[in-house]
């Protein structure tokens, strides 16, 4: 699969890249996630912090970052949106395609 077939989000500092798989939507390892986002009601805050807790998830450089240590699986789109961001996503909507910018939605 080629970087055109990944899809990227940008929330404030964050910067994640994922693709739909099979059994879910893949994060790929490398990419970071804001550590303190917004709003304060916050979805997908169990499933990040059980992502630190396991290591999946890990401190970054930048203080105000996490980085994914490795791949992880998401059940779907929105929840790697919501743990990316560090508050409710809209996965469909807030993913979008390396190549040429479509969002997941509309591809």
């Amino acid at each position: 699969m080629s970087d055109a077939d990944w899809f990227v989000m940008q929330p404030e500092k964050a910067q994640a890249y994922g693709r739909p798989e099979k059994d879910g939507f893949l994060v790929r390892a490398g990419s970071t996630a804001m550590k303190d986002g917004s709003p304060k009601v916050k979805r997908d805050r169990e499933e990040r912090d059980r992502l630190l807790r396991t290591g999946v998830l890990v401190e970054d450089e930048d203080p105000t970052l996490l980085r994914f240590a490795q791949d992880h699986l998401f059940n779907s789109p929105s929840i790697a949106g919501g743990v990316v961001k560090d508050g409710n996503c809209s996965g469909p909507q807030s993913w979008r395609r390396v190549g040429d910018r479509k969002k997941l939605s509309e591809v």
